[in-house]
């Protein structure tokens, strides 16, 4: 700045500006000179400087004066927002419980629900894109067979729709379903950053067509080094559109001047943003406000849709795919937040929290874990990793033991046909529709009509955290495991059963939405208030345009925006988030509580304390879930209220779960016995149900504690137990440091047999993808592994038997080591016969 233009800004001011306010205004004016070069060069060129400066002011005054109306708007807003929860929380302390934190951790949980409906929503727009993604057209067979396996990328399809991304759909690939997919992409996330916006946002709209940029900050760090830092930069210069780098005159940068943007940019990413902030200054994770979230300008513009790909081969964090998709969820996730708690979310619940520790003379835990804790993962705080490396070896670490162990979780999941009778029972549903609905899953124009609606698989978004309690698909051990649960065809099984339950719900709200509010029976409005809709909500369900479907009718976000309330956006999030909830359920899947417990309260991804904690928890989201939902459940039962199954008993809730799920369970470990080449148990033997109780999971992590048998896996009965408690990762670090290296040495060094070979072969099988597959076991076990086994380990197969023999009197129908079975499997064992 001048000396004449500093003393006139002084002079407007009214008193003498520091050299931090004036190099403030300049880096304000540059930038907005350098915006207007961008928006047309050559008349921006032909103007004088003077003018140049003049314009910039102007402009630059217009958008001050737009952030300071933009303040007090949001001011406004934060208001009414905050008036809005102590309504909401006043309601539901006087429904469920008078502690204000226990009512606040209700509402997060409702929010959390709310985001599924936001992200549901907006994931049915995007079925264009899926299709052009899913493509095989111009692949090999090899491609193909890689797409099927590990959702492999179709490059053809991928280049272009990166390009037509890019160009806007302009159409200049000349493929039409690319250009379908980028256009429903396109217009799905502009309606999101318009609505975001409505909500106290401040996201602007780039000239070009938006694909994420996720930076792998590992791979782009390097070695940290000077060297890596100018190699980074070098790299990337060529892939960028050099229209987007100008000067304030109007003229482009040239070589020199962008490697020295990139060289900074590197900083940057590789920091994490911590260059950026001032020591002892930087506020704490999650502490700015949610409407500032993607307000800030890109700074890296490449130059078409094949240079973004580049990129991201080179440096990006997963496929433009998993890109796309996160972004979609991290949208969903601010639009809700903005939605629900203001423009500044977290300013919002930091004075929740005062409240409900004044009001309950200190704060109340639910669960053991304050609301901070839940806040923490709802608001994404808990999954931003702190250290890509430490978060990306953890995830490994998991991802293994996911593939190693879970290929034959299918057989055990015959037990959530229990879950999901009871929650139809429970929600006073069809148990004849249920039935049926499972079946309609088999025909492509039921699940394309559910998918356009917002009932959208699990496996098709990339949610798969009902076992591993991560987004699995993003690196390659996430792939194999990935590919492992659907070969077992576990995600056909989870995706059939949930979406099933998704359209029963479906029509069940459709025939509600024909009676008034006050018409509803108690439990109905009881049912509903419970998810957080209210009677003015129930309004503008009433004026839903249903949708017809093979006969029925169903109550859809297109039907209730057909109705034209303009409060349709919230009303359709709160009833998609209702169903996809029930439908977890149904299928159970981890809900809020469950996450948090997870993560130890909330403990962040990427710290040593974070992944130790996944580590030890994976696994326990099923029992733990079965806690926080199903038992929550019979606790909270209405009772005897106007209109009230049976189900909505507390005895009798517990009763149908534990029966059912007993009954399921030994279903499941009988299943289980025959896959392995064994006869059936005798169910008259009275451990048999202790075992059937532990496997269908009525009760949660209590009996996976008190009833597995810690015999039941080779090795020391006390250390198995341990290993069960510590997590699969650390039960395999004892096995691989303990079993096969002190005691193997220990025993070689007292002249005794170390099995070492057998052991060995034992730990790498139950760390290998595929080969556990509960459909192809027994082929392989019979085809060689058996006899490796005893190859390495004389007398393996006969304490097999023995062992079959004296636990539960137990002979094989197809003996270990023989090529083809003996015979069919004795049913009749199982009910005592010999």
């Amino acid at each position: 700045m001048t000396p004449q233009c500093r003393q006139a800004v002084s002079a407007a001011a009214g008193r003498a500006l520091t050299e931090a306010e004036i190099r403030k205004i300049d880096d304000r004016l540059s930038a907005t000179m350098r915006q207007m070069a961008r928006r047309d060069p050559a008349a921006w060129q032909g103007m004088s400087r003077d003018a140049r400066v003049l314009a910039a002011s102007q402009e630059a005054m217009t958008q001050i004066q737009q952030e300071a109306a933009l303040k007090v708007t949001r001011a406004s807003l934060q208001i009414v927002k905050t008036a809005a929860m102590d309504t909401r929380l006043t309601d539901l302390m006087s429904q469920f419980s008078d502690s204000r934190s226990k009512a606040l951790v209700r509402e997060m949980d409702q929010t959390s629900a709310y985001v599924e409906g936001v992200k549901r929503e907006n994931m049915a727009q995007l079925m264009d894109l899926l299709d052009a993604a899913e493509s095989r057209e111009g692949a090999s067979g090899l491609r193909r067979g890689l797409m099927f396996l590990f959702d492999a990328e179709n490059p053809g399809m991928t280049r272009d729709l990166s390009v037509e991304i890019i160009a806007n759909a302009n159409g200049a690939t000349g493929n039409g379903l690319a250009q379908k997919g980028a256009r429903a992409w396109l217009d799905t996330i502009e309606r999101m950053r318009q609505r975001f916006n409505a909500a106290g946002g401040d996201v602007g709209q780039l000239d070009y067509g938006y694909l994420p940029q996720p930076h792998d900050t590992v791979r782009v760090r390097g070695d940290g080094s000077a060297k890596a830092q100018d190699d980074w930069a070098q790299k990337t210069l060529p892939l960028l559109d050099r229209s987007q780098y100008v000067r304030e005159d109007g003229t482009r940068m040239n070589d020199a001047e962008v490697l020295d943007f990139l060289r900074e940019a590197w900083t940057t990413i590789a920091t994490d943003g911590l260059n950026k902030t001032t020591p002892g200054s930087r506020p704490a994770a999650g502490s700015a406000a949610r409407s500032n979230a993607g307000s800030q300008s890109r700074q890296i513009h490449y130059r078409d849709g094949n240079a973004y790909l580049e990129y991201m081969g080179q440096y990006g964090a997963g496929s433009m795919y998993d890109a796309m998709l996160g972004h979609v969820g991290r949208l969903a996730r601010d639009i809700s937040l903005v939605e629900r708690y203001g423009p500044n979310p977290n300013q919002q619940m930091r004075l929740q929290f005062d409240l409900a520790n004044r009001a309950d003379n200190g704060i109340d835990r639910t669960f053991g874990m304050l609301p901070q804790s839940y806040w923490d993962v709802l608001s994404g705080t808990t999954g931003a990793p702190v250290s890509g490396r430490i978060a990306e070896i953890g995830t490994h670490m998991r991802n293994i033991q996911t593939f190693g162990k879970l290929a034959g979780a299918v057989l055990s999941s015959v037990t959530d046909l229990g879950t999901y009778f009871v929650t139809t029972g429970y929600n006073r549903l069809s148990y004849w529709d249920s039935l049926k609905n499972i079946g309609r899953q088999f025909d492509g124009d039921t699940r394309d009509f559910l998918s356009m609606h917002g009932i959208i698989a699990e496996s098709m978004i990339s949610d798969l955290n009902r076992w591993s309690g991560d987004n699995i698909r993003q690196t390659w051990s996430g792939r194999l495991a990935n590919s492992t649960m659907k070969l077992s065809l576990m995600n056909a099984w989870t995706d059939t059963l949930r979406r099933a339950y998704s359209m029963t719900m479906m029509n069940g709200m459709a025939k509600l939405a024909k009676t008034d509010w006050k018409a509803l029976t108690e439990y109905d409005r009881w049912r509903m208030t419970s998810k957080g809709l209210t009677e003015a909500d129930w309004d503008v369900i009433r004026q839903a345009q249903l949708t017809p479907y093979n006969g029925m009718d169903f109550l859809t976000p297109e039907s209730i925006r057909a109705g034209g309330d303009p409060r349709a956006d919230e009303v359709v999030a709160k009833v998609l988030g209702l169903i996809t909830d029930e439908s977890e359920y149904a299928v159970l899947n981890p809900d809020l509580t469950t996450k948090a417990a997870q993560s130890w309260g909330g403990t962040q991804r990427g710290t040593p304390l974070g992944e130790f904690s996944r580590s030890v928890m994976q696994f326990k989201s099923f029992p733990i879930a079965m806690i926080s939902r199903h038992w929550s459940r019979m606790v909270e039962a209405p009772g005897n209220i106007q209109g009230a199954p049976a189900l909505a008993n507390r005895a009798l809730y517990g009763g149908a779960m534990l029966v059912s799920l007993t009954a399921l369970g030994a279903v499941a470990y009988q299943n289980k016995q025959i896959v392995q080449g064994k006869d059936p148990i005798d169910m008259t033997q009275g451990k048999f149900w202790l075992r059937a109780l532990a496997q269908g999971g009525g009760l949660g992590i209590v009996g996976d504690f008190l009833l597995t048998d810690p015999t039941e896996n080779p090795g020391d009965s006390t250390a198995n137990a341990i290993k069960n408690i510590a997590g699969p990762s650390i039960g395999s670090a004892f096995d691989l440091v303990g079993k096969l290296g002190v005691e193997n040495v220990y025993q070689a060094a007292h002249g005794k047999d170390t099995h070492a070979g057998a052991e060995a072969l034992r730990f790498a099988r139950g760390h290998l993808p595929y080969i556990n597959l509960w459909y192809a076991k027994a082929a392989l076990d019979h085809a060689g592994l058996h006899a490796l086994q005893e190859n390495l380990s004389p007398g393996y197969l006969s304490k097999m038997k023995s062992r079959a023999q004296k636990d539960w009197d137990q002979d094989y129908w197809w003996k270990p080591g023989t090529g083809g079975p003996d015979r069919a499997p004795n049913l009749g064992a199982a009910f005592g016969e010999q």
